[in-house]
């Protein structure tokens, strides 16, 4: 399917663009990168008439702060996030992320705000429903649900597949977003509704200004995997991140747990954590704790995945991603 004509205006900053955005309504739609929302585009999924471009505004480099924070520009590339110095010190989880998606083309021109507010996915939403389906979805504003015909009219368990965003959750980060009604700051996890009608908690004008990573803990450990069939190239079938930072006993202090790839959000394995904190970690304990959370995570069959297959991959990955943040978390002690 070719693309139709739309207008393009070039934003000067990312005030003119929030501007722009502003002015021009709901048929306008931010662009950077272009890697989600131009595919979207050709399969009518996505239908703005005029595209208000980001790609002029040049991204600032990451930079540590006073208070020891790490920020990172949303417009940052995330080929140069996997290569900055900076950020493979002092956030190597947040590295691995980013070189986990897609493949080397795809990084060169993705960025990190467009890899954390992508479009959730479903494999019969992202078709041409001009040649496969008689009539749209519930998101494609038909009346019908493909994947779940059981589900409640306007109900739509489309899947959020960024790789990085469980990183960050893990990691606590904050989001510099700015809008018509100024700038505010906010959790990662806030960004997500859980609906996946509209997945995203951002009004039509805006825009992901930078990532602020909080200083990291003494005795802090981090893990990720991205389970696909290939092995890259693909989105993940399921995404996990972990940090575990460890007291002077060697008891765990703090676990932070979230994964992607597996429901309407990003999902924190919080009953998991729970089992963990203030206890000494082993190779028992972290196999329960990856148990429950793949339990509690509950997630949707999605992409020729089922259920099952998805919860076994998070219960045998979780473990050995656990296992590699307390060893790292040990190593720093």
């Amino acid at each position: 399917m070719l693309l139709y004509d739309f207008d393009y205006e070039r934003a000067g900053g990312i005030e003119d663009a929030v501007a722009r955005l502003a002015s021009l309504g709901r048929e306008a739609r931010a662009i950077a990168g272009g890697t989600d929302l131009l595919p979207n585009m050709r399969s009518a999924v996505a239908g703005p008439s005029v595209l208000v471009g980001l790609g002029g505004i040049e991204p600032e480099p990451p930079v540590r702060l006073p208070d020891g924070s790490i920020r990172i520009d949303a417009l940052t590339r995330l080929a140069d996030l996997v290569d900055a110095p900076l950020v493979a010190a002092h956030a190597p989880l947040v590295a691995a992320a980013a070189h986990a998606v897609g493949g080397n083309q795809i990084r060169q021109m993705g960025t990190l705000g467009g890899n954390l507010c992508q479009e959730a996915r479903c494999l019969q939403y992202n078709q041409c429903h001009d040649y496969q389906f008689v009539a749209g979805c519930y998101k494609r504003g038909g009346d019908c649900c493909y994947a779940f015909p059981q589900n409640k009219p306007g109900v739509c368990w489309a899947v959020h597949m960024s790789d990085v965003a469980p990183a960050l959750i893990a990691l606590d980060a904050r989001l510099d977003v700015v809008g018509e009604q100024g700038a505010r700051r906010l959790t990662v996890e806030a960004l997500y509704t859980g609906d996946g009608m509209r997945p995203l908690a951002l009004a039509g004008a805006d825009l992901i200004r930078a990532v602020i990573l909080p200083p990291p803990p003494p005795r802090a450990g981090w893990g990720f995997h991205k389970a696909t069939v290939r092995g890259g190239l693909e989105f993940g079938m399921a995404v996990m991140a972990a940090r575990l930072v460890l007291g002077a006993d060697g008891t765990c202090a703090e676990a932070r747990i979230a994964l992607g790839a597996v429901r309407e959000r990003p999902v924190r394995a919080e009953s998991a954590e729970r089992l963990l904190a203030g206890a000494a970690p082993d190779e028992g304990l972290l196999a329960r704790a990856a148990a429950e959370a793949a339990r509690a995570a509950s997630p949707l069959p999605h992409h020729g995945f089922s259920k099952r297959g998805l919860t076994d991959a998070i219960r045998v990955h979780l473990k050995r991603t656990l296992a590699a943040a307390l060893e790292r978390a040990r190593a720093a002690g």
